[in-house]
């Protein structure tokens, strides 16, 4: 009787680190757009519980020839985006990719996502020591803020 529980914790012990999640991804939402779009952005809230910076390395949705990292500013009055090689976050951090600031650029869909559907993406994080991917489920929202 005894044996099983020490096999099962034994067996915690050779379970990849990689396996256990570092990186959690919630209320993630696609603005909507009208149909014959080229880009859409992507938002949500990213927590990096490991203890190590993870970045990604790489971002695909679903149903779009590419997704960028961009990050929205004021220069002189003017706003302006900024495409990010990646997002990094500290360890025990956590990001908001939020309207006005950081975002994902959905580019060029196959077929404009319409409101209440859902987008797939795919974000690579990394570290020298775990690997990580992520499959978000966003959904699409009304493009009023």
């Amino acid at each position: 009787m005894i044996r099983k529980p020490l096999l099962l914790l034994g067996l915690l012990f050779f379970i990849p680190h990689s396996a256990i999640s570092e990186i959690v991804v919630k209320n993630a939402w696609v603005r909507a757009a009208p149909a014959g779009s080229k880009a859409m952005a992507a938002y949500m809230f990213i927590d990096n519980q490991g203890p190590k910076t993870m970045s990604s390395s790489k971002i695909i949705a679903n149903g779009f020839e590419k997704a960028e990292v961009h990050k929205s500013f004021i220069d002189n009055n003017i706003a302006q985006m900024r495409k990010l090689e990646n997002i990094s976050i500290d360890g025990k951090e956590s990001i908001t990719l939020e309207p006005g600031g950081l975002h994902l650029m959905l580019i060029n869909p196959n077929k404009v996502p319409k409101k209440n559907s859902k987008v797939e993406i795919l974000m690579f994080f990394e570290n020298e020591n775990n690997a990580e991917v992520v499959r978000i489920e966003a959904d699409v929202r009304s493009q009023e803020l």
